[in-house]
């Protein structure tokens, strides 16, 4: 900042620029897979079927939260998203908590948010 007119001198002041809030709306949806299938071999839920994500700035990363007690590890989720669910799995509805996340970019914060994502085994 520079004095105008009969102001002089200098002033120095230090200041810090914060990231904009990440745009990125996540939402599970449900999922189906076959048990006639699935009796045979383990079967892929691919992001695209069990996810919505929008609006994310910066790579998207995804992560187990909370797993269904009755799947006893059946399902499985990778950080692309894709959900892995292993042979033996029983007929029924399940439900599992996933993290979402946008790593965000040099002008964006980074955002995570936890959904819920139906895995319904007919």
């Amino acid at each position: 900042v520079y004095g105008e007119g009969s102001y002089g001198g200098m002033a120095f002041c230090e200041f810090t620029i914060d990231k904009l809030a990440n745009t990125m709306t996540a939402k599970g949806k449900t999922a189906k897979v076959k048990f006639s299938k699935l009796k045979k071999k383990t079967q892929t839920v691919t992001a695209k079927k069990a996810f919505t994500v929008r609006s994310a700035v910066g790579t998207v990363s995804y992560k187990m939260a909370q797993q269904n007690k009755k799947a006893k590890k059946k399902i499985t989720i990778g950080k692309t998203g894709k959900i892995t669910v292993k042979k033996g799995l029983k007929k029924g509805k399940y439900k599992i908590k996933v993290k979402v996340t946008a790593a965000g970019d040099d002008r964006y914060a980074p955002l995570s948010k936890t959904v819920t994502v139906t895995i319904r085994v007919t």
